[in-house]
């Protein structure tokens, strides 16, 4: 009934709404496009990058339906300190559990479950750190807000780990004696 009215001109008031209707969807959906400036690579070109950079990487493991890697998409990747710092920093790689993709690593095919699997990745999201030579450092699993990621990204970036410096002493001091 309702198509009837559209398609015939029976219905002026949902005529009239249609452009607002049009213009909220194109906020809302526009908006989640918008919400991180960070190039992601997938895995594969992500590693090359990572081999032609020097730059070490971030993976986020992650799946459609994950409502905390939508939020952390949302207010961690898209905060613009962290966009910062990822993009000059890091090479960012996301990686869709649900995916057939096809992941190559060390002389090895996997599936993108497999290689989650390989690196121990058990709930999303979950983040991987890979260092500058493309070896797989930590993960840290779960939502992490953007104040945390940004000491994280440092933490990294700095090799603190590499000096026996514990990222909770890290916190504490904000410096690992580069």
């Amino acid at each position: 009934m309702l198509l009837t009215q559209i398609s015939t001109g029976g219905n002026n008031t949902m005529k009239k709404r249609i452009p607002y209707v049009l213009a909220i969807m194109t906020v809302l959906f526009g908006t989640y496009t918008i919400y991180s400036q960070v190039k992601w690579y997938d895995f594969n070109s992500g590693l090359q990058a990572v081999k032609n950079t020097k730059k070490p990487a971030v993976i986020d493991f992650y799946a459609d339906w994950c409502i905390w890697c939508k939020t952390m998409d949302k207010e961690t990747f898209a905060n613009p300190a962290v966009e910062k710092k990822l993009s000059k920093d890091y090479i960012a790689i996301r990686i869709n559990v649900e995916k057939n993709d096809t992941i190559q690593y060390e002389n090895k095919t996997y599936s993108a479950q497999e290689f989650a699997a390989y690196c121990g990745v058990e709930g999303l999201p979950t983040i991987v750190f890979m260092d500058k030579e493309g070896k797989l450092v930590t993960r840290i699993p779960g939502y992490i807000k953007a104040d945390v990621f940004l000491s994280l990204l440092d933490y990294m970036k700095d090799e603190c780990y590499k000096k026996k410096v514990s990222f909770h002493e890290y916190m504490q001091q904000k410096d690992c004696g580069k």
